[in-house]
């Protein structure tokens, strides 16, 4: 299908550049793909396929997506916030502001740490009982993890004394540009939203909308709101429903609960981008991961191209998202899809609309 038309939005994706998207979009059998944002100043914006193999619902600007591990940097946002304001500090360990139950060289353990991915903490602990152990010293090494941006939620939630999501929703999102999105899943979201499809292009049982529902329903059950609930609150409900009590399965859960218009994503990928280019030492280079992919507060660094790219990625149940800026060049991008093989298929949007090569492309 053609791309909708969007009032008062340019963009340099030509007619044959739409067929070509389409056409990978075949391929890779992704139902639905968006983009947003601005490429050296000028404005993009493509809404392609369905949001939903069985209903056919196309894929509009009011399409809601959940962002999945891009929801990290707009929780870092919300962490830098607290910093500025005086409430949290980069290098004071996070067992000083709260207790975590950490034992050993995780006691060490940062916002810088776990903004940076360099906790040394598993992704996420799929075993209730397993120790939440550093397996290196802590600012040493790279090793990507869900349970310190867990960690730091909880942290924010004694710092600011309400929930995570409330916080986000309330102090934060609104002014990254994010008027309606959501850290707080409720089942109405799924009325315009994108569906996570598998490898052969049909909907996903267990996509991330699955997990979701579950955990709405166990909370509702509990008497608890979405927007309210606290990671102690949550855990105590799943105590009490005698389930796993692992943080991978709690929402909100700043690692990966936002669920919004891709619209939103780009405002505040454009706002970071600015952000960024005013005051670059904001995003300081702190630790190489491999040959040319290094990490800032929240962000990875491609320093492959002439200039260096800020990009992070969202890789979930049926759902593949990227999001890239360069701000010194004025391109600030997001890319949403709904497919198992999204990666490949963003991964050829992006090339197609930087006339670049990334290696991050390669490397997540």
């Amino acid at each position: 299908m053609a791309p909708l038309a969007v009032a008062q939005r340019k963009t340099e994706t030509t007619d044959s550049g739409t067929a070509g998207l389409r056409d990978l979009m075949e391929v890779t059998r992704v139902p639905g793909m968006a983009i947003a944002g601005r490429v050296r100043g000028k404005s993009v914006a493509e809404y392609l396929g369905v949001g939903s193999a069985e209903t056919s619902a196309p894929v509009t600007p009011e399409t809601i997506f959940p962002a999945a591990s891009l929801s990290k940097v707009v929780f870092a946002r919300g962490v830098e916030e607290l910093v500025r304001h005086g409430k949290l500090e980069w290098n004071k360990p996070l067992s000083d502001y709260a207790d975590l139950g950490l034992t050993g060289a995780a006691r060490k353990i940062t916002a810088e740490h776990v903004l940076t991915h360099t906790t040394g903490l598993a992704n996420w602990r799929f075993k209730q009982g397993d120790a939440l152990e550093s397996s290196f010293e802590p600012g040493t090494k790279w090793s990507y993890s869900g349970e310190g941006i867990f960690l730091l939620q909880r942290v924010v939630e004694k710092i600011t004394g309400k929930s995570a999501a409330a916080y986000m929703k309330q102090n934060v999102l609104p002014m990254l540009g994010i008027k309606d999105g959501t850290y707080a899943f409720r089942p109405q979201v799924l009325q315009s939203a994108s569906i996570g499809h598998g490898r052969d292009g049909s909907v996903m049982e267990k996509s991330l909308s699955y997990y979701e529902h579950a955990n709405f329903e166990l909370l509702n059950a509990a008497g608890l709101r979405p927007e309210t609930a606290t990671v102690e609150e949550i855990s105590d409900a799943y105590q009490r429903a005698k389930k796993p009590a692992l943080p991978i399965l709690f929402s909100p859960n700043m690692a990966g609960s936002l669920w919004l218009k891709i619209s939103e994503y780009a405002a505040f990928c454009a706002t970071i981008a600015d952000e960024a280019k005013a005051k670059h030492e904001d995003y300081p280079d702190k630790i190489e991961v491999v040959n040319k992919i290094h990490w800032t507060r929240g962000w990875g660094l491609d320093k492959t191209l002439a200039e260096a790219g800020m990009f992070a990625f969202g890789d979930g149940p049926g759902t593949k998202n990227f999001a890239w800026l360069q701000p010194q060049q004025g391109t600030a991008l997001v890319i949403f899809t709904n497919g198992e093989r999204g990666a490949a298929t963003y991964g050829g949007a992006l090339r197609h609309l930087l006339n670049a090569d990334p290696a991050a492309l390669y490397w997540v």
